[in-house]
């Protein structure tokens, strides 16, 4: 009975190990604006990392507010 309930418990842990190394998921939006002035142009980049777990991660938010209905 001993062996039965560790053999479960081993199981068990394991499959619970194994679901939560699977669900992450990571994706980046990288965004470069170029301002030139009268010393020259710059270049900025900024990347933000976007982590979401599931099979269903909602949409990225935008930077502007969507159209309102009519």
């Amino acid at each position: 009975m001993k062996k039965l309930i560790s053999a479960l418990a081993c199981t068990g842990f394991l499959a619970s190990t194994m679901a939560f190394v699977g669900c992450g998921d990571t994706s980046s939006v990288t965004e470069e604006k170029k301002v030139s002035g009268p010393g020259g142009t710059t270049t900025v980049k900024e990347t933000k990392e976007v982590k979401e777990k599931g099979n269903n991660p909602p949409p990225a938010s935008t930077t502007t507010p969507p159209a309102p209905k009519s």
